[in-house]
């Protein structure tokens, strides 16, 4: 932000307070913003709507934004559509690469050349009785309940293919429209009918659907869409948000980020689609103690390492915003303040009520009544 005194962070979280944009239409509709948003479902993903306005509000042309608790992308693909240089992290291999296709997405001639070398590679390998082991896992039903037995084999194959995160960037692509396919409640969708976001136990007949015919359609119309001018390719980095200072090559302009509501948990809820990027039983025990959500069950202490970190690679004045829930359940707000204020100055918080609008079409909404942005500057 411009260092004079009609722009301080003070008055511009004053006027983000005072206008709240992403309410007004058309940002208030969920189904607002660029079209690869939906690259690929996710549970507890941030409105790209306030995500534009968030950087739009805070920060300028040709800044570098970072978002260190990325998920799938939603906070710096709004930065990159916005004419930013974007990071996001995330520690998730699934989040990760929906990120990474999002902010750095392959021409639509490379696409459809990996496409039919990925036909190929899927034609050409065999399975092995590993790979039907691994078909045995489930949280709540075992993989092969969700396919019909050929589909199954496809899905194992695709699986097998992809394990690991050092793809070509257009392999890349290929993976995260796989992860949004892999189950769901309409045509589109490889498995039984489930729930594109949170995959229930299946329902329904066992109907064979070709994994390259729907990832074909998928890619397609993904890559009829059209991107800005001011489009700046960003950078996805699958990590803990503590090596963060070692990947940066410089100092960030802005943070931004939505951490996890206390007894949220993104491993579970995307349960099938961490299977597909190689996730086991042990991981979703031990690997997942990694996970910023569950280290917060245990203390909120764990954010005092994340402002280390915030403070550590932005520069004088940045703005660190922190989009936080509030409810009767739990309060984040008050934990998060006293912890940031040890790195940061805490500048603002500004507070949005939910409580009628935050339906989402389901019964149960959750505790949230709130959304809640904690503004601070590093000084």
């Amino acid at each position: 932000m411009l260092p004079d005194a009609e722009s301080t962070l003070e008055h511009t979280a004053s006027s983000f307070r005072s206008t709240l944009p992403h309410t007004e239409p058309p940002y208030r509709s969920r189904a607002w913003g660029h079209g690869l948003h939906s690259l690929s479902s996710y549970q507890g993903k941030l409105k790209p709507s306030l995500a534009h306005w968030l950087v739009r509000h805070f920060t300028d042309p040709g800044d570098r934004v970072l978002d260190p608790l990325g998920g799938v992308g939603t906070v710096a693909f709004e930065a990159s559509l916005l004419g930013r240089t974007a990071f996001s992290c995330d520690l998730s291999p699934f989040a990760s690469a929906v990120a990474r296709a999002k902010l750095d997405p392959p021409r639509c001639s490379e696409l459809m050349h990996e496409l039919d070398a990925f036909a190929e590679d899927l034609a050409s390998i065999s399975l092995r009785e590993s790979d039907y082991a691994a078909a045995e896992f489930g949280l709540n039903a075992r993989v092969r309940d969700y396919f019909h037995e050929e589909t199954l084999a496809e899905v194992l194959k695709a699986r097998r293919i992809l394990l690991g995160s050092d793809h070509s960037r257009p392999r890349n692509f290929i993976k995260a429209c796989l992860l949004h396919i892999l189950h769901g409640n309409r045509p589109y969708a490889l498995s039984r009918v489930s729930h594109p976001i949170t995959p229930f136990s299946p329902t329904g007949p066992f109907e064979y659907r070709s994994l390259m015919e729907r990832l074909r359609t998928r890619c397609e119309r993904l890559m009829s869409l059209q991107w800005p001018e001011e489009f700046v390719p960003g950078t996805s980095w699958h990590s803990d948000f503590r090596e963060i200072p070692n990947l940066l090559s410089e100092p960030v302009n802005a943070i931004i980020c939505s951490p996890p509501f206390p007894g949220m948990r993104f491993d579970r809820p995307n349960w099938l689609r961490m299977w597909f990027c190689g996730w086991m039983e042990n991981d979703f025990h031990e690997t997942s103690r990694g996970f910023l959500e569950r280290q917060q069950g245990r203390t909120f202490e764990v954010y005092s390492e994340f402002f280390q970190v915030c403070r550590d690679v932005s520069t004088i004045g940045s703005p660190v915003i922190l989009h936080v829930g509030g409810s009767k359940a739990y309060d984040m707000t008050e934990k998060l303040t006293a912890i940031g204020s040890r790195y940061l100055h805490h500048c603002s918080t500004i507070i949005e009520n939910v409580e009628n609008v935050e339906k989402h079409g389901i019964k149960d909404k959750g505790t949230t009544s709130e959304h809640i942005l904690l503004v601070f500057e590093r000084r």
